[in-house]
């Protein structure tokens, strides 16, 4: 059946992955979660795989291990994508908290496994309950695998969502590190847990789906996670791996946040007008990966400080600051003459614009028309 080789395929995929990720940046956060997360999963697809063949090998113990595994790559994706928005790398603590729901699930089943011998068998990747297991110990048993991966992928998305907030304030390029794929990505697990879930529960009783079959297409949609994640994750960590960390933080900001920055309204006036100068005189907004943390540093400034000038004295937050003067820039190079020889988008990327998508919608959003109508506006004056 082709599904059993995209399954087959996905946890291979998932181990090739894990040997480049350990060739390029095993010594980056993000990647150490990316990489226990495939390994996870690639387990995960080869345990489907057995269950589904004649003869398996992960039954009785084995197979609940390998059932709960779940439990497991929750977390590990949860703290990837924490790693990879915020740098976040949690202590020993938490990484035992982290561990607790699966240690519990396990005990609590083993010991059901005892009291009920023979009452609990894994076959075709999910478990199957004997009458004498009351009911309880059955939703025992199956809810934590859809309630515990559900809230971390909901956690998860709480992250996402605060690290786009943050973004406009410390970047002034949104390309590639928005992580709207991941945002999607978790949603789409989230659903599937859900799905999975009423369907063990559910399924077999109204005759939905034939339960025999479920896992196969479990396994084929985890081995599509293998691929997006895996890939993704390596192109996504080259372009956020240096500048992620420049977030401070994933809370949403209070009412007054700059009120520990030791910045007066006098000495922020100070602090702007030294920034247009150097705005003005240096051009720092031509560069295409212009941050807060590397403008403050141009100035020698706390980046906290230059974010209290920015948003006070110019109403706007970096990413518009920053934007405002690569539009200005643009109009006068559309403009001139001796640039006749270069594309709009030529000069778009000159400018400090790094995708034709963001410069087209930055420059209409400040200006109300597109770079070409501008220009032939312009030129006719």
């Amino acid at each position: 059946m082709i599904l059993k080789y995209i399954i087959f395929t996905g946890a291979v995929q998932g181990l090739f992955l894990v040997l480049l990720l350990r060739k390029k940046r095993a010594n980056q956060p993000a990647n150490k979660w990316l990489i226990a997360w495939l390994i996870l999963v690639s387990i995960q697809l080869f345990f489907y795989l057995d269950n589904l063949s004649a003869s398996t090998v992960t039954n009785g113990f084995s197979g609940i291990i390998a059932f709960s595994i779940p439990l497991l790559t929750a977390p590990a994706l949860f703290q990837y994508i924490s790693s990879i928005s915020f740098g976040k790398v949690p202590d020993l603590k938490k990484h035992i908290v982290y561990l607790a729901p699966w240690v519990f699930y396990l005990t609590v089943t083993i010991a059901s496994s005892f009291i009920y011998p023979n009452g609990i068998s894994i076959r075709y990747g999910y478990p199957h309950f004997s009458p004498a297991v009351p009911a309880t110990a059955v939703y025992i048993f199956t809810l934590p695998m859809a309630v515990i991966p559900g809230i971390y992928a909901l956690m998860g998305l709480t992250v996402l969502r605060a690290y786009r907030k943050n973004l406009p304030d410390h970047y002034s390029y949104t390309e590639r590190i928005s992580l709207n794929w991941l945002k999607w990505l978790v949603i789409s697990i989230l659903v599937l847990f859900i799905l999975l879930f009423l369907l063990i529960r559910f399924g077999r009783q109204q005759q939905i789906v034939n339960t025999e079959n479920l896992f196969i297409y479990v396994g084929a949609a985890l081995s599509i996670y293998v691929f997006i994640i895996g890939y993704m994750g390596m192109w996504q960590e080259s372009t956020t791996s240096t500048t992620k960390k420049e977030i401070p933080d994933e809370k949403p900001a209070e009412p007054t946040p700059y009120k520990k920055t030791g910045l007066d309204e006098i000495s922020a006036a100070q602090l702007y007008q030294r920034l247009l100068g150097h705005m003005e005189k240096e051009k720092p907004y031509l560069r295409d990966d212009l941050s807060l943390s590397i403008l403050a540093q141009q100035i020698g400034v706390n980046p906290n400080q230059l974010s209290q000038a920015i948003n006070q004295k110019s109403a706007n937050n970096f990413f518009v600051f920053v934007n405002t003067y690569r539009v200005e820039e643009v109009k006068t190079k559309l403009l001139d003459p001796g640039l006749s020889h270069l594309s709009i988008l030529g000069i778009a990327y000159e400018c400090g614009f790094r995708s034709k998508s963001a410069f087209n919608r930055i420059f209409k959003t400040q200006t109300g028309i597109v770079p070409l109508e501008y220009q032939k506006q312009n030129n006719k004056n």
